[in-house]
């Protein structure tokens, strides 16, 4: 099983998410670093090589940073992991 766990104090513009989900996932270089993108590496590239729990720690302070984008990430990953069992979602 792997883990992502991703602090949303830390988190302070959209930029900076991808930045650490970078450091946190093995994303192609063509990555276009936006919800759509990640969506689909999700369910082609990472979900595929097995099992991964994400994990959002304090998501109300990512919504303070990086706003209404926090909730569009919560919806992606919440439909992907209704797409994909081997995804699951803890948010904190």
């Amino acid at each position: 099983m792997r883990y992502v766990i991703l602090n949303g104090a830390a988190v302070k513009s959209r930029s900076e998410l991808y930045d650490a989900l970078g450091r946190y996932m093995d994303l192609p270089d063509y990555f276009g670093r936006n919800l759509d993108a990640l969506h689909d590496v999700l369910l082609h590239e990472i979900l595929p090589a097995g099992p991964l729990t994400f994990e959002i720690e304090d998501f109300d302070a990512l919504r303070d940073g990086i706003g209404e984008y926090a909730v569009g990430l919560r919806h992606m990953l919440k439909d992907v992991e209704r797409e994909d069992d081997r995804l699951t979602v803890v948010l904190r």
